[in-house]
């Protein structure tokens, strides 16, 4: 039996910046995770360029998730998040702009 809990949501935004500003402005809690590992100053001697992964990491938007949210916190989340997705024009994981 998987006895896992996530601790992370995470989604994939290419105007990841424009959504987050505006889901903070609204009072979101959202968040910009770590950088890739390949990245950081203690993996340096092996560093290389990992283009798929770096771009990823400037797409990736943490958001809300933990035991204490409620229903109306949820709902909240979600409609913040449609709302700042329709506002920056972009989509979830397609990367495709609406025109």
């Amino acid at each position: 039996m998987d006895r896992t809990v996530p601790h992370l949501c995470q989604v994939l935004i290419p105007n990841r910046d424009e959504v987050h500003a505006r889901l903070r402005a609204r009072g979101i809690g959202v968040g910009v995770h770590y950088p890739p590992s390949h990245l950081q100053p203690a993996f340096a001697q092996w560093r290389r360029d990992l283009p798929a992964t770096e771009q990823a990491s400037h797409e990736i938007l943490t958001l809300p998730l933990h035991q204490h949210l409620t229903e109306a916190d949820i709902d909240q989340v979600v409609t913040a998040l449609g709302q700042a997705l329709t506002e920056a024009r972009t989509t979830l994981h397609t990367g495709q702009s609406q025109q």
